[in-house]
């Protein structure tokens, strides 16, 4: 009988990169703003007082990309459960920018032709960057190595919206198209997953966008 693991995706806190209007990638990214980390205090609160993870899925591991953003939710989320990260990943990353990494948004706008990743999914952001559809493999194949690393156990990712997203289109054919708002800041999305008799994983989402935390 295949094991069963809880995944719990939460996106990091509002980030100073955006307040710059700044392309926030491995160079770019700045951390979190002071809104954002607001946000993940509350969610550290929350948490404090109902973790989630149970006797029957008891705490696993936690993983975050590289991006600042994510580190530092991630540190001051588990910290307080006295809990540290395990790994930091690259392939928990936001889709990789490329040489607009580290520009302004109306830098990056004047230099490079804007494109809708969705719709052109194979088409990097710009030169030496990724496309959609190599970001959502890379990322599907690293929560999916998580998966299978921690059998009857809670796993905390701490990742980004593009992730999120991913996750939605490739294990449950949502197209990222219908989820164009996205997560919030520190939105926690929990999936159950399990192998099913072919290999293949058999999901089940528990919750999207879970941020009672901050919209309360």
């Amino acid at each position: 009988m295949s094991l069963e693991t809880n995944l719990v995706l939460v996106r990091h806190g509002a980030s100073r990169s955006t307040e710059l209007q700044m392309v926030g990638g491995h160079l770019g990214c700045r951390g979190l703003s002071v809104e954002g980390v607001s946000q993940v205090e509350k969610l550290a609160r929350r948490w404090l007082k109902a973790p989630p993870f149970s006797q029957e899925f008891p705490y696993g591991a936690g993983y975050s990309s590289v991006m600042r953003r994510a580190v530092e939710t991630a540190t001051a989320v588990l910290s307080p459960l006295g809990l540290t990260l395990d790994a930091q990943l690259c392939d928990l990353c936001e889709i990789h920018p490329g040489d607009a990494d580290g520009l302004t948004w109306d830098e990056s706008g004047k230099k490079y032709p804007e494109i809708d990743i969705y719709t052109e999914p194979d088409l990097p952001l710009a030169p030496n960057g990724e496309s959609w559809n190599q970001m959502r493999v890379r990322a599907i194949r690293a929560l999916g190595a998580i998966v299978d690393h921690h059998p009857q156990q809670t796993v905390l990712i701490f990742t980004h919206k593009g992730v999120v997203d991913a996750v939605l289109e490739g294990w449950f054919g949502v197209s990222p198209k219908c989820t164009m708002v996205g997560s919030n800041a520190t939105g926690i999305t929990t999936l159950r997953l399990k192998r099913d008799k072919r290999g293949n994983f058999a999901p089940l989402l528990i919750s999207y966008n879970d941020a009672a935390h901050i919209l309360s």
